[in-house]
């Protein structure tokens, strides 16, 4: 199991030196975390991942690279696999590195280090979910969707600009898409940066809840409850619309453990208010909170079953990665136009082709 997190900066005078950690009362050496940033160091000082052992300690850590100079580490007992907690560790790390100069995620580091503990065991849609939690990372996939590909720089350049900050440590961003088979890089000969192109999309809405649904049909809920609950799921997506501020909604529940496991437990039946909590083995309070937070954004509604007051969830969430034939017209209309050099046109469809599911 995992024991703490460290948050490490360079400094030109003093060295490696420990910016903050957690828990509290965890020990790390002046010589430890210097291994770590050397070791990093050592591999061009390029952005990235890396796990290592130092001594009785195992290490799985990530690096902002020269702009940023800081590092994340996870530390775990030498029976962990350190490189599980690659994708985790990237997101947590980005998300930090974005709250730097104001030191805001100091007061954020208990709930991101409680977060990491638990990636190892998200499902796949959780895992695309904590992916696209993240505002930045889901500019640059709406940014590829409506241009299909680009380069490293126009991309930074543009997010600096989207985002009013002096510098981006990209990779971090970028490695989970990458990883999850969303984008792909190449190097394009004539062109002075890395390139970028998009190869699936992805699909982040809601759906009703078909085993709920089912029940209501067959009139389990009994004859008002069940008519109740299905006119309500009908009215709902009689108008629904996915919008960015739902999939912000979406994610953020797939991205929550509890949050998730409360959703789990609604898609296999109503369940009493007041008793969920003990049946999912989870603090009062914090189911409570989560289902307040359902009921506001429509997730959830209250069912009267024999005179006691159930938790049924209205809309379920839907999560699928799919190939974007659409930009097999676009690339050719860049290629017509010339908004876009031949040979990273060329290569775009040479990726798209690679990726196309046979």
């Amino acid at each position: 199991m995992p024991f703490g997190l460290i948050v490490v900066k360079w400094d030109n005078r003093l060295g490696a030196v420990l910016e903050a950690k957690y828990p509290e009362d965890i020990r790390t050496t002046e010589d430890q975390i210097m291994k770590i940033y050397t070791a990093h160091a050592m591999g061009e000082a390029a952005a990235g991942f890396m796990s290592m052992r130092l001594g009785n300690l195992n290490v799985a850590s990530q690096y902002g690279g020269w702009d940023i100079n800081y590092y994340v580490a996870l530390l775990l007992t030498l029976e962990e696999n350190a490189d599980e907690y690659e994708d985790g560790l990237t997101e947590i790390a980005a998300n930090i590195f974005a709250k730097l100069e104001n030191e805001e995620y100091k007061a954020e580091l208990e709930d991101l280090y409680n977060k990491l503990t638990r990636f190892p065991t998200l499902s796949e849609e959780q895992r695309m979910g904590v992916i696209l939690s993240d505002p930045v990372r889901r500019s640059i996939i709406e940014r590829l969707i409506e241009e299909g590909n680009t380069t490293v720089s126009d991309l930074e350049v543009w997010l600096k600009h989207k985002l009013e900050v002096k510098a981006i440590e990209l990779y971090s961003f970028m490695a989970p898409l990458i990883k999850n088979g969303l984008v792909t890089t190449q190097w394009v000969e004539g062109l002075p940066s890395q390139c970028i192109f998009l190869i699936r999309d992805v699909f982040i809405a809601r759906v009703p809840a078909r085993i709920i649904v089912k029940k209501a049909k067959s009139g389990e809920f009994g004859a008002e409850a069940s008519s109740d609950y299905l006119d309500e799921v009908k009215n709902f997506f009689r108008d629904y619309v996915v919008t960015p501020e739902d999939t912000e909604t979406i994610t953020k529940i797939l991205s929550d453990p509890d949050a998730y496991d409360v959703l789990v437990g609604l898609r296999e039946n109503v369940l009493p208010k007041g008793e969920i909590h003990k049946i999912l083995d989870k603090k009062k309070s914090v189911v409570d909170s989560i289902l307040a937070a359902f009921d506001k954004a429509g997730f959830t509604m209250d069912l009267k079953i024999d005179r006691r007051t159930h938790s049924a969830l209205m809309t379920d969430i839907k999560v699928m990665t799919f190939f974007p034939e659409y930009l097999v017209e676009q690339i050719a209309q860049q290629y017509n136009d010339q908004i876009k050099p031949p040979r990273m046109l060329l290569w775009h469809l040479k990726a798209l082709r690679d990726s196309y599911p046979m």
